[in-house]
């Protein structure tokens, strides 16, 4: 074991995505709920000495995505994911989820939200899978709800 995440603890709870390996060899991730506001994490673990050191680099707050479900994708040095719940459109009927990008800078990791799905038969709702990326810098993906039919949609977005 290289690393153990704590009960309701602000490192986040349930890791179910895959990780996704960086350039100096530390290990990108997901939490589906925890973190400091509840929604969970996107998180780095960095080989010490020592074992392994987990950083926190983002913690959703419900606005901008709740419950990362999949496997963050790296493009460019930045980190590119999606939320199942949470966004813009999320109401107490219901939380569509988001895709978003996290940048890294100087301080830290930047989070932007890219996509803010909206449901219903016009749109996709609850993203669970990896974002997959396409030769010129596209995002393609599916979603669980949502759509004519409202089982689900294959979508592209353009970053």
């Amino acid at each position: 074991m290289i690393y153990s995440f704590g009960s309701g603890s602000a490192d986040g709870v349930v890791p179910s995505a895959a990780l996704v390996p960086g350039s100096s060899g530390d290990l990108y991730g997901t939490t589906y709920s925890g973190g400091t506001n509840g929604y969970g994490t996107a998180f780095e673990l960095i080989p010490s000495g020592s074992g392994w050191t987990e950083q926190v680099i983002h913690s959703f707050t419900g606005s901008d995505g709740a419950g990362p479900y999949a496997p963050l994708i790296q493009m460019g040095g930045n980190l590119y994911g999606t939320t199942y719940r949470g966004g813009a459109n999320s109401s107490a009927s219901g939380s569509d989820g988001t895709a978003f990008e996290l940048i890294p800078s100087g301080s830290g990791w930047n989070e932007q939200v890219i996509y803010n799905f909206a449901g219903g038969a016009a749109d996709g709702a609850n993203p669970q899978a990896s974002l997959i990326p396409g030769s010129n810098g596209d995002l393609y993906g599916t979603t669980y709800r949502g759509g004519t039919s409202g089982v689900g949609t294959v979508f592209k977005i353009v970053p």
